[in-house]
């Protein structure tokens, strides 16, 4: 459960770091935003490298730096709507 949490907490701080924002200027916008999806993609790296690998911090360490960058360069991965 802690693990879930480290690989949360990381990828928030390195948001906020890199000043993504917060949240969305507009309801509807698909901008990346540090509440959405910069978490759920941390724990979605989490869960698959857990069952990959193994349990321990380390794995939630680089799940939480994966799951950040992958929100940070969404736009340029996909394309801007």
């Amino acid at each position: 459960m802690i693990n879930y949490i480290i690989s949360v907490v990381i990828s928030v701080v390195l948001a906020l770091i890199f000043r993504m924002p917060i949240l969305p200027k507009d309801k509807f916008s698909f901008k990346t935003t540090v509440v959405f999806p910069t978490p759920i993609l941390a724990l979605g790296f989490y869960v698959i490298l857990k069952h990959l690998f193994f349990d321990n911090i380390y794995i939630s360490v680089i799940s939480g730096i994966l799951g950040f960058l992958f929100s940070f360069y969404a736009d340029k991965i996909f394309g801007e709507p």
